[in-house]
């Protein structure tokens, strides 16, 4: 006997759906209007009730999720597509809340606007286990960021402009101070543990390591094969080691020598290193002449040293590691312990002086990214053995591979605007303004660029800032002030989500990564009063905008409850006054209060994180949870409205704590108090306040 996963089963139903959704589809258009009303579709019971304050009798409303029911769960049926396909307008939450809701869309053949709500505040990260790196552009302290709340948790004083990067695992940020001759690292506070049936990611205050490493000018860092390789021009010399060296600085650390000082490059190849050759002939001559290949014993075992003259830039794949030099691309491929090169060569007509100085990569992707020229980039292929061109529209500064898949370019140009591209053909597919313009010149600061599952950070030197990207939407999520002139950035933390990971909530909480996934941020939104005035808002613009006759009325509608919220955020503050900050945490089945927690000073933890609640827990995760609980002498623990309260009486009874009154949470009730917005939120804070207090 065997058990189906209810959300695997809802997405086969799902997809059944949408192919029967597209054979009907043309019988679905929008019938001759009996009336002049708006037809409105709001995706959640809560979205509807902001709508309805709005609108007043001006529109006809159709809600797609039902009251009490969950949208995680929930599969929409034919008459969903039909009120789409003959909506004016769809309300939603966006961030991936309802992930259903594109191909819904698209089955009906819908013209309908869509209104994302979530893009009118700043969302939180979700699940993130993240924290960025940033460096200022003279010697102001390197900032430490924490993507959840975007707040600056940490500044390290340096000597030099430093040169921050990632780790193999992500955990630790190496500063490199070329200027001052030093080495340092810092502990991000994020590490993952093996806890048995569940890998479990912790978040810890971060810390400036017992790590320091004096070199002579060290600038050409490489993380590879789980090991770092740090080159220093000043000796020619090559420092190789691991996060065990960043951790405990006692830790052995190995050292290549090459024939003389150059600015040089070395790549760890586990097992291997690849070295760059420099001129000995010519001392003048700084670049290398080509590579060869030593075991960790030191031994040379291939060299192809004049095969890249003016060697500069590489990256790794797989079996392929690609240097750009003077005339050419080299490619080194392995196959076991067998090493050979690929000399691709620039085109005949290539303009004098341009040539690849600096590649990425993807592990997930056998081809590299090249710069080519100041308004050109090549797509180097050692499959095809092949170099094609890429044309931009102007000169630009950095460029990276979506962390995500490899499969877009991600391009910051001069005139402050972001670029996502297709590696494949090499077009852009979207742009977005995200930074000041700015110059090349001496002296003068530009943007950097790091990317991180569909996200971009980029640096604003000129605005003290640094700013995050949806890659996939290509709009800006959040701008964080780091103040000074940020430049340069490394991601760290949990980099990569695996099928066994825990996910963290906002706060200390616990979390399971399921089927269902929001994604990079938290959409539950609407539990911060403040966030429902931005929604009201934005609902208030786009019908104003879709039906100017009516604006007045949507306007002192809004007006008239964005007072009734103002006076809701005030009753949430002086009842939240009532506990003490001690007792002030919610555990709760799903983490969908987050946002209230920001707000109104709580913290949060749940056992299946910020995906559906009716996904089963790891028995390994249950336990721990339940012995928080116990450490940290919480009072009460809460059941949530759209899901069964037996996971919640279970940690109750396990924990000795009480079990508080059910909390409305993704959707409002069908009847009573709880069946509008502001009687939710006023149920909640009053059992919150009744078991906490």
């Amino acid at each position: 006997m065997y058990t189906v996963n209810p959300l695997r089963r809802r997405g086969a139903l799902l997809a059944l759906f949408l192919i029967l959704t597209l054979l009907i589809a043309p019988l679905a258009a929008a019938p001759a209007r009996a009336d002049d009303k708006l037809k409105i579709v709001a995706t959640t019971s809560i979205v509807a009730d902001l709508v309805r304050n709005v609108v007043g009798e001006n529109a006809e409303i159709v809600t797609l999720v039902p009251p009490d029911s969950d949208a995680h769960t929930f599969t929409p049926s034919p008459g969903d597509s039909a009120a789409i396909a003959e909506a004016d307008v769809i309300f939603e939450i966006g961030l991936g809340f309802e992930d259903w809701l594109d191909g819904l869309y698209a089955a009906s053949g819908s013209k309908a606007r869509r209104i994302r709500l979530a893009n009118s505040i700043q969302p939180l990260a979700s699940n993130s286990m993240l924290r960025l790196l940033v460096s200022d552009f003279e010697t102001a302290p390197s900032k430490l960021i924490d993507i959840d709340n975007g707040k600056v948790i940490a500044r390290y004083e340096v000597s030099a402009p430093t040169f921050p990067y990632t780790s193999p695992t992500g955990r630790f940020g190496v500063k490199i101070q070329t200027n001052a001759n030093l080495i340092t690292a810092v502990d991000s506070g994020i590490l993952i543990e093996d806890h048995g049936d569940h890998m479990h990611p912790y978040k810890r205050e971060a810390r400036l390591t017992d790590f320091r490493a004096e070199g002579r000018t060290p600038i050409h860092y490489v993380a590879h094969a789980g090991q770092i390789a740090i080159f220093n021009d000043g000796n020619g010399e090559v420092m190789l080691l691991t996060e065990r060296n960043l951790e405990s600085p006692e830790a052995e650390m190995l050292v290549f020598k090459t024939a003389r000082p150059h600015h040089g490059v070395a790549v760890p190849l586990g097992d291997h290193i690849v070295l760059s050759v420099p001129d000995t002939q010519n001392m003048d001559y700084n670049l290398p002449l080509g590579i060869e290949v030593r075991n960790l014993r030191d031994e040379v075992v291939a060299s192809f040293a004049d095969q890249c003259p003016g060697l500069h830039g590489e990256a790794s794949s797989g079996n392929f590691t690609a240097f750009g030099c003077a005339d050419r691309v080299l490619v080194l491929v392995r196959e076991g312990d067998t090493f050979s090169v690929q000399s691709l060569r620039y085109a005949p007509e290539t303009p004098s002086g341009t040539r690849v100085g600096t590649v990425v990569g993807h592990e997930k992707q056998s081809f590299f990214i090249g710069n080519f020229g100041q308004t050109g980039l090549v797509r180097i292929d050692p499959v095809a053995q092949t170099l094609t061109p890429i044309s931009l529209p102007m000169r630009y500064s950095a460029f990276r591979l979506d962390a995500q898949t490899g499969e877009k370019i991600i391009v910051v140009t001069t005139d402050g605007a972001v670029h996502r591209l297709d590696a494949m053909t090499g077009k852009i597919e979207a742009s977005i303004e995200a930074v000041t313009p700015f110059v090349f010149r001496n002296r003068v600061p530009r943007p950097g660029l790091a990317t991180v599952r569909n996200l971009a950070y980029v640096t604003d030197p000129a605005a003290g800032e640094v700013v995050e990207i949806d890659l996939e939407a290509m709009n800006i999520t959040r701008r964080f002030v780091v103040e000074g002139k940020p430049v340069r950035l490394a991601v760290l933390g949990v980099l990569e989500k695996d099928e066994h990971d825990h996910d963290h909530d906002h706060g200390h909480g616990h979390g399971h990564d399921h089927d269902h996934d929001h994604g990079m941020f938290d959409p539950h939104i609407w539990t911060d009063v403040i966030n429902a005035q931005a929604m009201v808002r934005a609902i208030r613009d786009a019908l104003v905008s879709i039906d100017e006759a009516n604006a007045a009325t949507y306007r002192q509608n809004a007006n008239a409850y964005l007072a009734e919220l103002s006076a809701l955020d005030r009753f949430v503050r002086e009842q939240v006054a009532q506990i003490p900050e001690a007792n002030r945490v919610l555990v709760t089945p799903h983490n969908s209060f987050a946002y209230f927690a920001e707000r109104y000073g709580f913290r949060t933890m749940s056992v299946l994180g910020v995906t559906t609640a009716e996904a089963d827990p790891a028995a390994g995760a249950l336990a721990e949870l339940i012995e928080t609980i116990k450490a940290m002498g919480v009072k009460a623990v809460f059941a949530e409205n759209t899901s069964s309260p037996r996971l919640m009486e279970l940690i109750a009874r396990e924990a000795g704590v009480t079990l508080g009154r059910t909390l409305i949470a993704d959707a409002l009730s069908a009847t009573g108090e709880t069946a509008t917005y502001i009687g939710k939120i006023r149920h909640n804070v009053n059992a919150i306040v009744e078991a906490l207090k």
